[in-house]
C-alpha cells in the first residue's frame, strides 16, 4: 500500500471525528458540542485532518516523463565523392543569358481626402 492512501485515509478519519464532534450526534462518548473541550477537539481534528491530508498529496508518487533522445543511425559515414578529373571535365554550353526585366511601374494609390476641421467660432469676453 502506498504511504499517501494511508494518509488521506487518516485525514478522512480525523475529517469525520471532528465532524461528528461538532454536530454532538454520540452524545453518550463526546462531549457535548457547546463545551470548550468539544471546540478544542473539533479544531484539533480538522487541523490534524488537514495535515494528513497535505502530507498524502506531498508523498504520492510524481509522474515519470523520460525524454527520448533521437536515435542517430548506424550506417557509417559514407566517403565524399571522387572529384573528376580535369580533363573529363567539359563545361557546358553557356545558354543565352536572359534580358532583366523591366522594372515594374508602381501604381500609387490616390490618398484618401482628410475630413476638413470645422471652423471655430471665436467666443467674445462678456462686457
Amino acid at each position: 500500500m502506498r504511504a499517501d492512501y494511508g494518509l488521506y485515509f487518516l485525514g478522512i478519519i480525523c475529517f469525520i471525528i471532528a465532524g461528528l464532534v461538532s454536530l454532538g450526534t454520540v452524545p453518550q462518548y463526546l462531549p457535548e458540542p457547546t463545551t470548550f473541550g468539544a471546540t478544542a477537539m473539533t479544531v484539533i481534528f480538522t487541523a490534524l485532518g488537514l495535515i494528513f491530508a497535505i502530507l498524502g498529496y506531498a508523498l504520492r508518487p510524481k509522474p515519470i516523463i523520460s525524454i527520448l533522445e533521437p536515435s542517430k543511425p548506424s550506417l557509417p559515414p559514407s566517403p565524399p565523392p571522387a572529384l573528376p578529373s580535369s580533363e573529363e571535365t567539359t563545361a557546358p554550353p553557356l545558354s543565352e543569358p536572359t534580358p532583366p526585366l523591366p522594372p515594374q511601374e508602381e501604381t500609387v494609390k490616390p490618398e484618401p481626402e482628410k475630413p476638413k476641421a470645422k471652423a471655430r467660432r471665436k467666443r467674445r469676453k462678456k462686457s
